[in-house]
């Protein structure tokens, strides 16, 4: 029984593995190359298992479903949400689902707890989900749902300050009703699923950065009721939430001194150390970069962590501070040993080996500009995500944005590099291969797992 047990997971693992993409439709709105309509995303389908459009809203007084951009999505604006569902005639096994907050639903977010408290306000919402994906054509819903995030820690040694990070980790102080949340969600999730399995409709969640999974997920009593789980494992560090601190955004391991659980590895630990199904849990790669300033004393080496000084200027095409799409980092950097890097490029530093931190490229300030720090994903990093998710026997691994992704082939001439990486090496051996794609990179599979360090139970 044991060996039938081992091949019916090698053959999920060789067979069943997903790459779920998620697609965030107001990259509609830019300009130029950064614009990417569901005429651009053509050329990452064939690598995308699914396709999650985002983001739809919570109507703050009727609790209903809706779009967040109404111009963009309906038929009387852009019709996008037909356009998404469309893709399905050029690519029929493809399934495309609809995903819901995803933090990009902003106005009144204490709607996320109130919809849940009450049955009559679940069921409203229910009804309202099922009626659009019936509509539009959509294959399920991705509740990527948005708990409040946990706040930042900051290293401290007293007694007082230690309990004072714990409720911090678990939420205390934070969410008074958090427990009844939990318990809610697991409700919701229920009572939708009752309500799509008849028509064959698929439900996701998604684990949104720094929501506390031990606080809001109720891991073994949610998982028999979802088809996927998708881990946006990303952003770790930001601009946003340690200003004068630069540091990896997205490590898959942990390494001294950083906090041991703001890691790829242990949030993929937690879940599976607390009833999570591997089969089901996607790991998030994003296709981002965070962004910081540097000033005259951020030293000269660029070694993270490093001072800093808030967050990076706006990209020219994302127009956000503190972030860069994929095209708009690649396109910045040089080798480090270069003598002849023009003003203003990032000096591209490769993860040192074995440290699975990730890649980050810099600028020094000099006494005119500010320095620039960028820790970001690139194909190469991808692929070992990708292959750290089939060593753990996970079902795939989840791409956080297409968007951000490389549409038009600036980096290398080919589209979507981060997304093609990440499907070629889950597509692989365990040991990785040279051959076939250029993006099939050798990556030295990855033992000794920190995650094996015995570390607290609400630890995240």
């Amino acid at each position: 029984m044991k060996w039938l047990v081992l091949l019916l997971a090698s053959l999920q693992a060789a067979y069943g593995l997903r790459t779920v993409c998620y697609w965030n439709g107001k990259s509609f709105w830019r300009e130029g190359t950064a614009k990417v309509t569901s005429e651009e995303l053509k050329a990452a389908l064939p690598h995308c298992t699914h396709l999650l459009y985002g983001f739809a809203a919570i109507d703050d007084d009727d609790y209903h479903i809706e779009p967040i951009d109404k111009k963009l999505d309906l038929d009387k604006g852009k019709g996008q949400w037909r356009a998404v569902t469309a893709l399905k005639r050029s690519y029929p096994g493809l399934s495309i689902l609809l995903s819901l907050g995803g933090n990009e639903d902003t106005e009144d977010v204490g709607k996320y707890f109130e919809v849940l408290e009450k049955q009559e306000r679940r069921t409203k919402l229910i009804n309202s989900i099922v009626s659009v994906l019936k509509d539009f054509q959509f294959d399920g819903i991705d509740l990527a749902w948005e708990f409040p995030p946990q706040h930042e820690k900051h290293t401290t040694t007293s007694i007082s300050s230690i309990w004072h990070k714990i409720k911090k980790t678990v939420g205390v102080g934070v969410d008074s009703q958090a427990s009844e949340h939990r318990d809610q969600f697991t409700a919701l999730v229920r009572e939708l699923k009752a309500v799509l399995r008849p028509d064959g409709k698929q439900l996701s969640i998604a684990v949104l950065p720094h929501v506390n999974s031990s606080v809001y997920f109720d891991i073994r009593q949610l998982t028999p009721y979802v088809d996927m789980v998708n881990l946006w494992t990303a952003d770790y560090r930001t601009p946003e939430r340690t200003p004068d601190k630069a540091d990896y955004a997205t490590p898959l391991t942990y390494v001294y001194p950083r906090i041991p659980f703001q890691n790829v590895e242990s949030t993929v630990s937690y879940w599976l150390q607390h009833g999570g199904e591997a089969s089901k849990i996607q790991l998030g790669i994003p296709t981002w970069g965070r962004t910081w300033k540097l000033t005259s004393d951020s030293g000269l080496s660029g070694v993270p962590p490093l001072i800093a000084d808030g967050a990076g200027d706006a990209g020219p095409h994302t127009k956000k501070e503190g972030l860069l799409a994929y095209y708009e980092t690649c396109v910045k950097l040089v080798s480090p040993t270069n003598p002849q890097a023009p003003a203003g490029m990032l000096r591209r530093m490769q993860d040192a080996p074995g440290s699975h931190l990730g890649t980050y490229g810099f600028r020094l300030a000099d006494k005119n500009t500010d320095g620039l720090w960028v820790s970001f994903e690139e194909p190469q990093t991808a692929a070992g995500k990708a292959i750290f998710a089939k060593q753990r026997g996970l079902g795939g691994v989840a791409i956080l944005d297409l968007a951000l992704d490389d549409s038009r082939g600036i980096c290398d001439g080919s589209a979507y590099p981060i997304t093609k990486a990440a499907k070629s090496n889950l597509d692989l051996g365990n040991q990785g291969s040279p051959i076939g794609d250029r993006y099939q990179t050798v990556v030295t599979p990855i033992k000794n797992w920190v995650g094996n360090i015995t570390k607290p139970t609400w630890v995240v």
